[in-house]
């Protein structure tokens, strides 16, 4: 009877065990990256407010086209300066901002051409002139044949892919809410945020929408700008017309940063940013992750004025401390003799900027 009676509940126990074994996880994903929204809409006062905090959460300064790139900083993409030869014309280059003006974009659409205009569109259709101004006088930037624009990251003047920390555009028009908005992507192509601007009200003219994350993580994003393409018959919602048409102006963004793995700088060299430590060879950051031979140095190289020291915190593999420093263009070098794993972190910031250093 003994067998009668076990044997099924073994097969069940068994069972149950399978299927716990082979059955889909209920493990839920990981939740998505934070991220602050800035959003405004008005007049050039308003929205200058608005983007200026947007800059300010960048962090850094403006580095100017044709710099090489930097572990810190923003760029930034007007328009104005694009000569008259690819201004009016819909071919626009869509490499322009990373050969000929070089600040790390890529520029692309699912449509016909870009087009960089100094006629609010006017020479597109004449009743366009009276929808849009420029925020940053006098050109505007819109694709050709379709309202999407997408924007690949690279290191400044290089091919290597980029990651950056955020992205904003100012909108010229827009009308109705929903028309507009910008999603981003990581590196694996999954959308980590999709946000939309409001529509404007009265006679104010200017949208501006961004969004700045925890880090450098967003390697490109998708603009839908309005409801549908400019073209030759088409008429704003606010001239009677079935769509809102919407233009880009201002482009603001930060300092396109290496992928993990990409940094290709020399060995032992350390970048000390704000707030971060990262391998100019690896580009591993928080921890920066050195391997270097037994007698060799690593050298920490301040990219930025901001107030950090190297602290080792290991035990008992611990190596000499520098003094708190905050000059751009300090350095502080140290050589190990002993093969081991050093670690170390900020005596400012503490666990926000680490390292570590495999010495064989």
């Amino acid at each position: 009877m003994k067998p009668t009676v076990y044997l099924p509940f073994l097969g069940l126990v068994a069972l149950t065990a399978c299927n716990s074994l082979y059955s889909p996880s209920t493990t839920p994903p990981p939740p998505p990256p934070n991220f602050t929204t800035f959003r405004a809409e008005g007049d050039v006062i308003t929205v200058t407010n608005n983007l200026d905090a947007f800059r300010a959460a960048l962090g850094g300064v403006l580095n100017a086209p044709n710099t090489p790139p930097t572990a810190s900083g923003r760029r930034e993409i007007n328009w104005d300066g694009v000569p008259a030869g690819v201004t009016n014309v819909d071919n626009f280059p869509a490499t322009f901002f990373n050969v000929n003006s070089k600040r790390g974009a890529l520029l692309s659409t699912p449509g016909t051409g870009l087009r960089v205009d100094s006629t609010a569109f006017g020479s597109v259709t004449a009743g366009l002139a009276d929808q849009f101004k420029a925020f940053s006088p006098q050109k505007l930037f819109m694709a050709v044949g379709s309202n999407q624009v997408e924007v690949d990251f690279k290191l400044a003047g290089e091919t290597t892919n980029g990651l950056t920390k955020g992205f904003g555009v100012v909108f010229s028009d827009v009308d109705r809410a929903g028309s507009t908005r910008i999603e981003y992507f990581d590196a694996n192509g999954v959308r980590i945020a999709s946000i939309e601007a409001t529509a404007q009200s009265g006679a104010q003219s200017f949208s501006f929408l961004g969004a700045v994350f925890d880090s450098p993580i967003v390697a490109r994003v998708l603009i839908t700008s309005g409801d549908a393409a400019l073209s030759a018959t088409g008429t704003d919602l606010s001239a009677g017309g079935t769509n809102d048409l919407v233009v880009m102006d201002d482009f603001v963004y930060g300092e396109p940063q290496p992928l993990p793995g990409q940094g290709g700088g020399p060995v032992g060299q350390v970048t000390v940013g704000n707030i971060f430590f990262r391998s100019a060879h690896n580009g591993s950051q928080n921890p920066a992750v050195d391997t270097i031979a037994a007698g060799g140095s690593i050298t920490w190289a301040w990219n930025a004025a901001g107030s950090h020291s190297i602290q080792s915190t290991g035990v008992p593999d611990i190596f000499r401390n520098s003094v708190v420093m905050a000059g751009a263009n300090d350095t502080y070098t140290v050589t190990f003799r002993n093969p081991g794993t050093y670690s170390y972190q900020c005596g400012v910031h503490g666990s926000a900027m680490t390292g570590r250093i495999v010495v064989q």
